[in-house]
């Protein structure tokens, strides 16, 4: 089913669980999120009102990912990547694209990415609520047994 929907959505990465609170929209949103592009990049909060996926996500939350060609992406979008030396991949919100490098930040975040992008996998286009709990709940417990184990 994964390979047939990456075929549909022309990514190798159709389905991802969210495993963190990056993208959480809650009380510091409004500082984290709004106030920081608004003073760093000077956006207007209608501006990031405007852009995809902007109430952000929660831990447990699946999202659909399509893939896209990078010349197709934008400040705004919620986008899946990878960087050096980490296994899963960030996803996390485009704040700027100068001379094709790309700066991201999570809505849940403080500052912006410290890291450079090796591979974006697509932009998010759906989040499904809580779908991804029993997947987080099954790793959790797999890792919690297999650390008493070794």
């Amino acid at each position: 089913m994964n390979y047939g929907l990456g075929f549909i959505l022309k990514t190798d990465l159709p389905v991802v669980a969210v495993i963190s609170e990056s993208m959480t929209h809650d009380k510091t949103t409004e500082l984290v999120h709004y106030s920081f592009l608004e003073k760093e990049y000077g956006y207007s909060r209608e501006e990031i009102d405007s852009w995809p996926i902007k109430n952000g996500f929660r831990k447990g939350d699946v999202l659909v990912i399509k893939g896209v060609d990078p010349s197709e992406i934008k400040v705004g979008d919620v986008i899946v990547f990878d960087i050096e030396g980490q296994k899963i991949p960030i996803v996390h919100r485009i704040i700027k694209i100068d001379n094709g490098e790309i700066t991201t930040k999570g809505d849940h975040n403080p500052i912006e990415d410290p890291w450079k992008i090796e591979r974006i996998h697509g932009k998010v286009v759906f989040v499904i609520p809580f779908l991804g709990w029993p997947k987080l709940v099954f790793t959790y417990i797999t890792s919690w047994f297999l650390s008493l184990i070794f």
